[in-house]
């Protein structure tokens, strides 16, 4: 697989070789394709200026990785304009500085601030596959173990491309970035946490990618309580609509009542059989939605709802989970027999109609159902 990675910079390119080490990758960047223009990055985070970035760049290529990052001090409060935040190589306003600038400009900050401060980066990543843009960012993992010292005094020693080691230090053994770092012992917390990290970033992107799943549909038991409670709070607090209707028909707080709920089968003769699914992601240990399959269809089914019923908590939307989710989804019906799936969506849900149509749905008519604008997708498995 080839993959362009929206950068000229070195220190990235062997970053990514990392994270993706032992996959079958070649990576191209923006130098090698002769890609100079940028595009206007005027996200909050460097998660949005990364998707913005990986968005732009699939213009020139199928499959794209960006990622953005952004330093914070926390001795300046998040809305003093010195913060530099994600403008690295503007700050307040500045013209693009080069690498030695930026070490000048830096050193003097730090200077003024006291000689060294608490510092930390953000780090956004996404990834452009396939016609679907997915993002991570972990930004409790940046504080807990990203956290580093940035001096006043720099070191001769320079890494290309990334030019604030040379005036960050680490916490754990007081050495420059640039600097070989000393034999620490094994398996201390931090290492433990940052090798943590690294995981769940690389199987972010191996997800991403289509080289190796990190979402799993699995049947509610009491192992995970505490996952589904903390989405449905979530969900709840959002006063959003909350799909598919099966994992609301009981009170989630009385946990053993919820759990005979989901596998309860229907009173009604007339209701058909259903299976009820949630969506873990199993880097994170964290759920993302849930899926209902209705293993026949009744006369109702077969005007609006359809096999499948799906829905993604708020705060995970946008990421190509939904995508994801259905053709876990579709697998099951494989599973039940099911040879040719129905899925209906509201015509104005642009988002759910699109991931029916990545996994295959073909759009058979639409039909008015209570005054809404229904879309029938067919999919054959």
């Amino acid at each position: 697989m080839q993959v362009l990675l929206g950068t000229t910079n070195p220190s990235k390119v062997e970053r990514f070789k990392k994270l993706l080490s032992g996959c079958d990758v070649t990576f191209l960047t923006l130098k090698d394709l002769s890609i100079t223009d940028e595009p206007e990055e005027m996200g909050q985070t460097p998660e949005e200026n990364a998707r913005i970035k990986a968005q732009f760049y699939s213009r020139y290529f199928d499959t794209v990785i960006c990622n953005d990052s952004g330093l914070y001090f926390d001795e300046l409060p998040l809305s003093d304009p010195r913060q530099p935040g994600l403008n690295i190589r503007t700050p307040m306003g500045n013209a693009r500085l080069n690498d030695e600038e930026m070490i000048t400009y830096y050193s003097r900050l730090v200077k003024e601030l006291g000689g060294r401060v608490h510092a930390y980066y953000l780090d956004g990543m996404a990834v452009y596959h396939k016609g679907q843009l997915y993002s991570f960012m972990d930004a409790g993992a940046a504080v807990q173990i990203g956290a580093f010292y940035m001096v006043d005094a720099p070191s001769p020693l320079r890494h290309p491309g990334w030019p604030l080691d040379s005036l960050s230090i680490r916490m754990e053994d007081g050495g420059y970035f640039v600097d070989k770092k000393k034999e620490a012992p094994q398996k201390t917390e931090d290492n433990i946490m940052l090798g943590a990290y690294k995981r769940r970033l690389s199987a972010f992107l191996k997800d991403a990618l289509g080289l190796e799943s990190r979402l799993q549909l699995v049947k509610a038991g009491p192992a995970y309580r505490q996952q589904i409670t903390e989405m449905l709070d979530e969900w709840f607090a959002r006063e959003d609509h909350i799909t598919p209707y099966a994992i609301t028909k009981a009170d989630y707080h009385d946990f053993p009542a919820y759990l005979a709920s989901l596998e309860a089968g229907p009173d009604d003769p007339l209701l058909v059989p259903d299976s009820t699914f949630f969506c873990l992601d199993t880097v994170r240990d964290r759920m993302v939605g849930a899926v209902n399959i209705r293993h026949r269809l009744n006369e109702k089914l077969l005007l609006n709802g359809g096999h499948i019923g799906d829905g993604v908590r708020p705060s995970e939307r946008g990421k190509g989970i939904g995508t994801k989710m259905i053709a876990l989804a579709l697998l099951e019906c494989k599973k039940l027999g099911i040879e040719k799936v129905l899925m209906v969506c509201d015509k104005d849900n642009i988002a759910s109609a699109r991931t029916i149509i990545k996994n295959g749905g073909v759009l058979e008519n639409e039909v008015i159902v209570d005054g809404v604008a229904e879309q029938r997708y067919w999919i054959q498995l």
